[in-house]
């Protein structure tokens, strides 16, 4: 009898730490899409700002940097979050839209 009881407190806790691990992980990559998403709303814009879409290149890269420096110069940018993330190696590449100029999409590169 002893031994069933402790089978079964053996494999509740289990059960329990496997769902812990699970919820853990998956709040671990909600705040990284978070900070993804920072990133590229950040970069779009810095772009559209401070980028000229007239030279012959298909990707702009804008660096955390970069946006730390605009934040310096009066922008607003949310960064709230990248604080101990490499200043170069984070980046999103941004790709333009040729017709009008814009930025069409950002690719996030997070080194946190």
């Amino acid at each position: 009898m002893k031994k069933k009881i402790l089978i079964i407190i053996v494999l509740v806790a289990l059960i329990l730490a496997g769902v812990f691990t699970f919820m853990f992980l998956m709040n671990n990559e909600n705040k990284k899409h978070e900070l993804k998403e920072k990133m590229e709303v950040a970069s779009k814009d810095y772009f559209e700002k401070y980028i000229s879409a007239n030279d012959s290149v298909n990707i702009y890269k804008v660096t955390l940097k970069d946006l730390e420096d605009a934040n310096k110069n009066g922008e607003e940018y949310d960064l709230k979050g990248l604080e101990k993330c490499d200043k170069e190696k984070t980046f999103a590449n941004i790709t333009i839209n040729y017709q009008n100029g814009t930025a069409k999409k950002a690719q996030v590169e997070l080194k946190c």
